[in-house]
């Protein structure tokens, strides 16, 4: 009996734990949307047989669940399959089984963006092929921001998991191996964080074939270029910016699990070469268990302490420096009272200027903060000559934007440029200028623009 979806999700959402588990065995299992039957059969009568609503045992039903498309029967192999958007409405209910992304499932968004960008480039303007490529590409640019989206929370609770964790082991609270902790945390960081900072990363460089970046940009400059449809371009870069603007997210993530790989390694190397040690040892004893009187003991002389020099020179220093490791109880704490008395009796100046410093490469204002710059870039009416692009874009935006930073000013840039590249060209002679904030500075080459080249 065909029933409202509707009512179906309603009745799969109260039975939740019973297709977690389902989804569980599929994350265990190689992938594919198929789980035994037997499994599902025999939750079906632990769980769903006792809900007192006999509606809910019906909708649920396997009979009930293929008739309605959520489930495909196999019944000569003792499957069946789970349709897709139940599996993706699961994972978005409990973000704990979301499903990483990773290199492969990258790869396969950066190859439809570049295939769609090439079919859009070639497309004469307003034919019927071209607005079916745009909305092609417009489809997959929301599917990518919505994996994006998904995938870094996915990635930011793992992180934070991690970090609890290593709170616990770093205290000595857990029971954890050293070197399984290494490794969890590399393989989080290698296999599943590291593609997708590649994946958005703008200054991402493939060769032989384009990144996403570029591959959406270089459609962004095919559409400003000679003011074909600079409406369209602006669009799509608010699109592109949307996702990029995960970078800092994501990059924030990989430099948390970067830090904790380096003290777990350091870490780890101490075990190996303790245990190393240990094993070493332990086969020196094993040669003196001989049974004999003499020769049963370890020495000064053993073999195993030739590879271990930590320990030499210790009786020499200590009838050196014995005297000076002697301290008198007695006065200790007078002198030590007396030592913070002078200290706390010293005027510390205070600081009377702040140093800025270079505007770190990877700073880049969030998601709001980009589109309201492109909104101020975009509908600034422009002088018919600027001498300093980007001392324009500086006085422009400052007056605009909340918590204004010099960084704003190059996103404002890379929206600026493509709109405007005919008429931009490099100021001569070449001269250095700088700009900064309460924080920041950079240094850039002098840009120029012109309403008109011919003229200038």
């Amino acid at each position: 009996m065909k029933l409202h979806r509707d009512i179906l999700i309603q009745a799969i959402i109260k039975h939740q734990k019973v297709f977690f588990r389902l989804l569980d065995h599929i994350d265990k299992s190689d992938g594919a949307l198929e789980v035994p039957e037997s499994l599902y059969i025999r939750d079906y009568n632990s769980f769903i047989c006792n809900d007192g609503d006999e509606n809910v045992q019906h909708h649920l039903s396997i009979e009930s669940l293929v008739d309605n498309g959520v489930f495909i029967h196999n019944k000569g192999a003792g499957l069946i399959t789970m349709e897709r958007v139940i599996v993706d409405l699961l994972r978005f209910i409990d973000v704990k089984r979301a499903k990483e992304l990773t290199h492969s499932n990258f790869e396969s968004m950066r190859a439809q963006v570049v295939q769609v960008v090439g079919a859009i480039e070639i497309e004469s303007l307003g034919t019927q092929t071209f607005i079916d490529e745009v909305n092609n590409f417009n489809n997959i640019m929301s599917d990518i921001h919505s994996k994006i989206k998904e995938n870094v929370n996915t990635l930011t609770a793992q992180v934070e998991a991690i970090a609890r964790e290593y709170k616990e082991y770093d205290s000595g609270s857990s029971q954890i191996n050293v070197v399984t902790f290494y490794d969890k945390v590399s393989q989080l960081y290698s296999r599943f964080v590291l593609p997708c900072y590649e994946f958005i990363d703008p200054e991402m460089d493939m060769v032989q074939t384009q990144s996403f970046s570029s591959s959406v940009q270089g459609l962004i400059n095919h559409f400003s270029d000679e003011s074909r449809d600079v409406e369209l371009a602006n669009k799509i870069q608010l699109r592109k910016t949307a996702i990029t603007s995960y970078y800092k997210d994501i990059a924030e993530l990989a430099e948390k699990l970067l830090r904790f790989t380096s003290r777990l390694e350091a870490d780890r190397n101490t075990y190996l070469a303790i245990d190393s040690a240990y094993s070493h040892l332990m086969e020196s004893v094993e040669l003196l268990r001989h049974g004999k009187r003499k020769n049963i003991y370890l020495n000064s002389t053993s073999e195993v302490f030739q590879h271990h020099s930590v320990l030499d020179g210790l009786t020499n220093q200590k009838s050196k420096f014995r005297s000076k490791l002697k301290w008198d109880s007695e006065k200790i704490p007078v002198r030590f009272s007396e030592y913070l008395s002078l200290i706390a009796d010293v005027d510390v100046l205070p600081q009377k200027t702040k140093n800025i410093k270079p505007l770190p490469p990877k700073e880049r204002p969030g998601l709001k903060k980009q589109i309201q710059i492109s909104k101020v870039v975009i509908s600034a009416e422009l002088p018919k000559q600027i001498a300093d692009v980007h001392g324009y874009l500086h006085e422009l935006l400052r007056p605009e934007i909340e918590a204004y930073s010099v960084s704003d000013m190059l996103f404002a840039l890379e929206v600026f440029l493509p709109k405007y590249k005919a008429n931009t060209y490099r100021f001569k002679p070449d001269t250095k200028k700088r700009l900064s904030d309460e924080s920041y500075f950079i240094d850039y080459m002098q840009l120029n623009y012109a309403e008109d080249r011919s003229h200038v």
